[in-house]
């Protein structure tokens, strides 16, 4: 077993780069009219997304985020990613960001809390992910989604 929390090895500089490539490619994604359908790959088959109200639902149900009621215009950014290996397979990740919409500059803000697994194919993908919303403009897309 590869202790992938050790610096200097090629294994962990490849799963680090795999893991914020998916944590990337969900940002891109996770905006209006997003294409939920093919956000799901980015998730194991098996794996659970929980909703800020701390409900689970599975990955190819996550447009149930929105609540019926979809932004006109939003886009996520990442701002921090910490990431500890609990395995040479398993990551428990914490990913900052805020969240941009038509209503509000910064509509909304927090983390995702992720654990990653590693396929048999050598993907690493979202087992489950936890969205934390911190904070929120009161006059903003999410405060009028959630009702908070």
């Amino acid at each position: 077993m590869i202790d992938l929390n050790r610096p200097g090895s090629i294994e962990r500089t490849i799963a680090i780069t795999e893991i914020e490539r998916i944590l990337n490619k969900y940002c891109i994604m996770a905006r209006e009219n997003a294409p939920f359908s093919q956000m799901a790959n980015l998730f194991h088959p098996d794996g659970v997304f929980r909703l800020p109200n701390g409900s689970g639902v599975p990955p190819r149900e996550m447009g149930t985020v929105v609540q019926g009621k979809p932004p006109a215009f939003i886009r996520h950014h990442l701002t921090s990613v910490d990431i500890e290996f609990t395995s040479d397979r398993e990551a428990n990740t914490r990913a900052l960001f805020f969240a941009m919409t038509g209503s509000s500059t910064i509509d909304h803000w927090g983390y995702w809390q992720d654990v990653f697994e590693q396929t048999d194919e050598g993907l690493w993908l979202i087992k489950v992910r936890k969205i934390v919303v911190e904070g929120q403009d009161d006059n903003g897309w999410y405060a009028g989604a959630y009702g908070q």
